[in-house]
């Protein structure tokens, strides 16, 4: 059995983030011994309304590996301990930021208007791009505003997966890691530039090739990875073979076995092509 994990943005999604013809195609296409899933930072709800607008139906892993799901079955969830995601709050109350739960997704007050405030008080060092790729990123998501993170952690039944902070500076994002990563418990890892993704230490997308062998019982399946940006690093590091988009990240394409075109060429289906080869 080969079981291959697949990122979305910059992997699956080309530019206009849409899933490609041919993208969907070579999925559809894949044998019965191929069992592949998507693992992504986003939300679960986003990833399957990508998904179906491609006619496609597969697991969906979401926030790093927080939680998946089949179809409409919750197969697995990390939550935090909520005493975690209030010393992380305190750490980067500077910044932007917002929190994913299984009740939506919150955000700090003025959240788009304060990345662009701190874009230009901070970002210098990076293109204008790198902040218009976030906005028209959120611009898909609809969040509830928040002031304190006690709004959010004593709400009853709430479970928080990821919190994911706008920080365009790479040297306050060096002082900020040590410190999240001090807290008992907790892992930070980034997915572009300007950002930090936080979830709990039991989380990693390299994690999910374990929970779906154990939840589907597949035997010692041969693992594939499929990636471009740093929050795949884990991913690419438990898989036995990787494959890096052109776009991607150098620190991804450095590890991964083998690079393809870009994601805007149909990256991945030219991954899977090559999976098709080892059998």
């Amino acid at each position: 059995m080969n079981l291959i994990g697949i990122d979305l943005d910059g992997t699956l999604l080309n530019s206009e983030q849409k899933i490609s013809h041919k993208n969907a195609a070579s999925l559809k296409s894949l044998s019965s011994d191929c069992f592949p899933f998507i693992c992504s930072g986003r939300e679960v709800g986003d990833i399957q309304a990508i998904l179906k607008e491609a006619d496609l139906a597969i697991p969906a892993v979401g926030l790093n590996g927080a939680i998946g799901y089949d179809q409409d079955k919750l197969i697995f969830d990390f939550p935090f301990d909520p005493q975690a995601v209030k010393e992380v709050s305190q750490i980067v109350s500077a910044f932007p930021t917002k929190i994913y739960t299984n009740q939506g997704s919150y955000e700090s007050q003025n959240y788009q208007e304060e990345m662009k405030n701190i874009f230009y008080a901070i970002g210098q060092e990076f293109p204008v791009e790198e902040l218009n790729y976030e906005l028209d990123y959120e611009n898909t998501i609809q969040s509830t505003a928040y002031d304190a993170i006690e709004e959010i952690i004593n709400q009853k039944n709430i479970n928080v997966y990821k919190l994911f902070v706008f920080v365009p500076n790479r040297e306050i994002k060096k002082e900020l890691f040590p410190q999240i990563e001090n807290i008992p418990n907790v892992s930070v890892t980034e997915s572009a530039a300007v950002n930090l993704e936080i979830v709990p230490r039991s989380v990693s997308k390299g994690f999910v090739f374990d929970h779906l062998s154990r939840i589907y019982e597949l035997d010692q399946p041969t693992k594939f990875a499929i990636g471009d940006s740093l929050n795949d690093l884990e991913m690419f590091k438990n898989a036995d073979i990787s494959f890096a988009m052109a776009n991607g990240h150098p620190a991804i394409k450095e590890l991964a076995d083998h690079v393809t075109v870009s994601n805007d060429e149909d990256g991945v289906s030219q991954a899977l092509a090559m999976i098709k080869g080892t059998r």
